[in-house]
């Protein structure tokens, strides 16, 4: 591949920027909207996964050690 077919794919794959140089949107409403439906909350999963570690670092201190070198 030359130097001219590069830059032409480029060009294809890549928008010319806005004269403005702002962005198409305005993202603000959309993250405000994001924000007001309120967070994801964690799965039941994960709750249970944290308890279950929980009660076994409670039981057997040294596997707190071993929790913390892998996370």
């Amino acid at each position: 591949m030359n130097d001219r077919k590069a830059l032409e794919l480029l060009r294809d794959a890549m928008p010319p920027p806005r004269a403005d140089g702002g962005p198409a949107a305005d993202l603000w409403p959309r993250l405000r909207r994001r924000v007001d439906r309120g967070g994801n909350r964690p799965p039941a999963a994960d709750w249970v996964l944290a308890v279950v570690l929980g009660v076994l670092c409670l039981l057997q201190p040294s596997l707190f050690g071993i929790l913390l070198l892998h996370f």
